[in-house]
């Protein structure tokens, strides 16, 4: 692909995330863990305790059903990671060490990779993400489905 080819977004998306991605994975796999374990403990360190129901939704983008969160959820909380008290999923002291370690080597990974790119050019991407991952999906549906 030429410098001069513009991929229509979606499509720059799709293999931006899949570049970005693989190196990612390389981490996890180097560290035992799995894509679900990462979202699961990377969302509890951001958001501190969290409901099971908000855990399930974060998790279903990344095609999660209740039940296989359930069974993840276990599956941490059996290896001390997480605990979960009326609804309500946290990080254990094991967990919060786990997640550190891994959002460490995951940060070394992602600065690397950030580093071939102009700073100002990152940050305007990364404020255009977290601006499109706050907006809500349902009213972006209905404005396109009535322009439509």
């Amino acid at each position: 692909m030429t410098q001069a080819t513009r991929l229509p977004f979606g499509t720059a998306l799709a293999l931006a995330q899949r570049t970005l991605a693989a190196p990612l994975a390389a981490v996890l796999r180097a560290e035992d863990t799995t894509m679900p374990e990462w979202f699961t403990l990377n969302a509890l360190g951001l958001r501190g305790s969290t409901p099971v129901g908000v855990v399930s939704s974060l998790l279903a983008t990344n095609g999660l059903n209740a039940a296989a969160v359930q069974k993840l959820l276990e599956a941490l909380g059996s290896a001390g990671l997480v605990e979960e008290r009326d609804g309500v999923v946290s990080l254990t002291t094991a967990g919060a060490t786990r997640y550190a370690r891994l959002r460490d080597r995951i940060d070394v990974v992602t600065t690397r990779i950030f580093e071939q790119f102009h700073v100002a050019r990152v940050e305007i991407t990364r404020g255009l993400l977290q601006e499109i991952a706050e907006t809500d999906p349902e009213q972006l549906t209905l404005r396109s489905v009535r322009a439509g």
